[in-house]
């Protein structure tokens, strides 16, 4: 009998190449939703030694015939009727769907600690009953197992049965309790063909655990007496990769035979980049940086209704990855696979359908991203069928219940022939479309750029496409939805753990360039943990520290993503100068408790910005959250987090390797009626184990600039002149705003005038300060004392109609004229002048 530790031996593999095609290709059917991609092994490290790439860059042009796909026109009158024909299903296409466990490498991101080299094997699922076939006669000794997941997740003891041609003929003792560095459990199972790993199940029928370093001996060779030790160590594999079906290391790894409870809803880990540094490092606060809200002004809600939740047509997939836009009457919302439309006045659902059925395709359209393009009053919706296709659809006008234009491109050319489109971002400017996926089986991320000319035309059609590929993998590259003509579209990336990139891309969009505008410095951080949450039973992803959205606007692009900060996930967001490539501020939205996740960012034109999020703690349901700050709050200062939908049941939606899905983004955008109401769409849990959607109007409260005066007064009978002040803000909705005068002669009459113009003419006693249309208001009596004043009706002529009707942001000027027969002379005179700006 074979006594002692083991001696790790590297088994020659069978067909390693057919083994590695096998595993690549498993479980990425059309049916199913793969999460954010990550580089296979070889993928460039994100750190500071990584070689800049050229300052301009040409492009590859797409050939049409091979990368264009068939172009439609369709009304969404004859989707909803292909709807109601055919209807989207509803089902959870990424849970498990009463499949058993598989043998399976985790990705990066969910390896805990193997107890040699860098990999080891888990039970998919949490199968409590996996086993492994040797196919001859051995001497079993035992393996390393540990916990897999959140503790609360790992299995409540594993113990091994050994078999002999179909026989069980030895039963070894319990491994009680498992630990994080794992532990020893020998078996010492002679002449064993299949050992059975069982486990005590803590979760719906499962318990996770993580196995390395199995041990066994085979009979001795030929002409030899000593047995052949062998550990099986999975460090000649690479992450994410499944080793049932594979035949790895001349051994069979079957499927699990466990019972599972109730089915739940869940979906495959999220890949994860295999060389990117994930490290856990707490945020830095720097000068420029809030780490716990702030003295920023808080938007106000105004309005919200519930958007899409899991059940709605298509929408049976996990997690929703959140994402739509407001247009001019209506809120266009795109989850996991649904469409919906609501009415932006009463949040009524118009449509409500499948992304495959929009597009009248049986595959995939997942990954799904929406932006309402104010330069063409368009709305613009994309996403992918991780297989080639990157979908397309623009609104022929800025109404989404009318016809669209649709068609897909194949972005699996070149040198991404081989590989497949995952998390597809979304920008838009004056000139392009732009969206840039991680091409999985590569190493990079490749940027596409579409000429939006021709699909603006009254005959709608795909112009010039431009790829740009090979850039380096990090995380995401977001191009921005644009404000303005800066004459480029700016696009940010997270280079490393104090560094984002800056690049743009600059037209003609028929022939354009990408250019490298240098890197961003900013305050050292790592990537979020999970999210703990009131009732589940593991934390919730808050993915990693990938850009999450991007917008340009007045000289500055704004961003932000998640981080880690005290121990939990903080969301990150940036201001930056494009010009001097450097931030103009940098804050941090954390707590002592709260996790939040998910963030992401618009700004109007005032440069008021609102953040949405998702938020957590143990003792509060997943919810959804929003801060925001005006453009004089101190910088680096948000409000502090105020819910817009709180959850209301627990969330656990436990995947294959024991992970609790959330995200994996969201999307905030300004309304084009009045550019200055900011909406948001962020996810909540709606009932157990089941997402929902809010969609949320917010505005800012209404900061009239002050009145100031100007021109002179002059002496009169009561003495040096009289003088104008204010009460109240020359808001026209609050319409709380009147006109004072102090100095004036006891008891006399007068009155206050305005006009859109300065200037100075001798008149009566005093000087006129006005010119132009002028507009009168009532008769007023100085008191005893000097003072008359007049209350504004904004609501009433002259300021509602006719020719002294004021407006938002219209300056008007005012004076005060009255009698004065005591002085002498003219026997009138008149105030100084006030200076009025009028705001909504």
């Amino acid at each position: 009998m074979l006594t002692g530790r083991p001696v790790r031996l590297h088994l020659p593999l069978i067909a390693l190449a057919f083994c590695f095609l096998a595993a690549l290709s498993a479980g990425q059917t059309a049916r199913q939703m793969p999460t954010p991609g990550a580089p296979t092994p070889g993928a460039p490290l994100l750190d500071a030694s990584e070689p800049e790439e050229p300052q301009a860059k040409h492009g590859e042009r797409l050939d049409p015939e091979t990368a264009y796909g068939p172009t439609i026109i369709e009304s969404m009158q004859a989707v909803m009727e292909r709807e109601r024909l055919q209807p989207s299903s509803t089902k959870n296409h990424k849970a498990r769907n009463g499949a058993q466990g598989s043998w399976a490498v985790p990705s990066r991101r969910k390896t805990a600690n193997p107890h040699s080299g860098e990999h080891y094997a888990i039970n998919k699922w949490g199968d409590t009953r996996m086993s492994v076939e040797f196919g001859e006669p051995v001497y079993f000794g035992g393996a390393w197992i540990s916990g897999q997941a959140a503790p609360v997740l790992w299995a409540a003891g594993v113990r091994f049965h050994g078999y002999r041609d179909g026989e069980k003929v030895a039963t070894g003792a319990w491994l009680e309790k498992l630990s994080e560095r794992g532990d020893w459990l020998a078996a010492d199972f002679e002449n064993v063909t299949r050992i059975e790993i069982e486990a005590r199940p803590v979760y719906q029928g499962s318990g996770w655990y993580g196995l390395d370093d199995l041990t066994f001996s085979l009979p001795p060779a030929e002409g030899a007496s000593e047995r052949r030790r062998v550990v099986v160590d999975f460090d000649d594999l690479s992450y994410n990769m499944r080793l049932t079906g594979s035949g790895y290391a001349g051994l069979t790894w079957p499927k699990g035979t466990g019972d599972f409870e109730m089915e739940t809803q869940t979906v495959h880990a999220p890949k994860v980049p295999e060389s990117a540094d994930m490290e856990e490092i707490d945020a830095v606060t720097t000068n420029l940086e809030s780490s716990f809200g702030g003295g920023g002004t808080a938007p106000v809600l105004s309005f919200s209704f519930a958007g899409p939740h899991i059940g709605n047509p298509g929408a049976g997939w996990l997690p929703p990855d959140t994402n739509g836009s407001i247009g001019p009457n209506h809120f266009v919302a795109v989850v996991n696979q649904n469409l919906s439309v609501y009415d932006r006045v009463t949040g009524n659902e118009v449509i409500s359908t499948g992304l495959a059925n929009f597009w009248n395709t049986q595959g995939s359209a997942g990954d799904p991203r929406a932006v309402y393009d104010h330069h063409s009053n368009r709305f613009i919706i994309i996403a992918t069928n991780f297989n080639t296709r990157l979908w397309l659809a623009v609104s022929l006008t800025d109404d989404p219940t009318g016809s669209w234009f649709k068609t897909w491109v194949n972005l699996s050319q070149g040198s991404d022939s081989s590989n497949w489109p995952d998390y597809p971002t979304l920008g838009v400017d004056a000139t392009g479309i732009y969206s840039a996926s991680y091409m999985v089986g590569g190493n990079s991320i490749s940027l596409f750029a579409i000429d939006k000319a021709p699909l603006l035309t009254g005959s709608p059609s795909l112009g010039t496409i431009t790829a740009f590929r090979n850039l380096p993998w990090e995380g995401a590259v977001h191009p921005a939805v644009t404000y303005g003509t800066p004459g480029r579209m700016y696009c940010i990336s997270r280079r490393g753990s104090q560094t984002l990139r800056l690049r743009f891309v600059q037209g003609p969009m028929t022939n354009p360039t990408l250019v490298e505008a240098g890197n961003v410095f900013v305050p050292n951080h790592g990537s979020p943990p999970n999210a703990p949450a009131l009732g589940s039973v593991a934390p919730l992803d808050a993915l990693d520290w990938r850009p999450m959205n991007a917008v340009f606007r007045n000289g500055s692009l704004w961003t932000t993503h998640g981080v880690a900060s005290g121990g939990r996930a903080a969301c990150r967001w940036y201001e930056i100068d494009v010009a001097s490539v450097a931030t103009a501020q940098v804050g941090t939205i954390s707590d002592p408790v709260m996790s939040y996740m998910m963030p992401s960012i618009s700004v109007n034109k005032d440069n008021s910005v609102v953040v949405g999020f998702s938020g957590s703690s143990p003792n509060d349901y997943a919810s959804s959250y929003t801060a925001g700050r005006v453009a004089n709050d101190p910088a680096g200062q948000l409000s502090p987090p105020a819910i817009l939908m709180a959850g209301t049941a627990p969330y656990n939606t436990i995947d294959s390797s024991g992970v609790n899905r959330w995200g994996d983004y969201s999307l905030t955008s300004v309304d084009p009626v009045d550019d200055t109401a900011i909406w948001t769409i962020q996810e909540h849990t709606r009932s157990p184990d089941a997402w929902g959607t809010r969609v949320g109007q917010y505005e800012f409260p209404v900061t009239c600039p002050a009145p100031s005066n100007f021109c002179v007064t002059s002496a009169n009978s009561a003495g040096t002149g009289a003088v104008m002040g204010y009460a109240g803000d020359a808001s026209l909705s609050t319409n709380s705003f009147s006109l004072l005068t102090v100095g004036l002669p006891a008891n006399q009459p007068g009155l206050f005038f305005y006009a859109p113009n300065q200037t100075v003419t001798f008149f009566g006693d005093g000087l006129l300060c006005l010119s132009g249309q002028i507009a009168r208001l009532g008769v007023v009596v100085a008191d005893q004392l000097g003072f008359a004043s007049f209350t504004t009706d904004m609501n009433a002529p002259p300021f509602s109609a006719g020719p002294g009707q004021v407006q938002p942001g219209d300056i008007r000027h005012f004076q005060f004229w009255y009698r004065d027969p005591a002085f002498g002379g003219a026997g009138f005179n008149l105030s100084d002048g006030l200076t009025v700006t009028f705001c909504p």
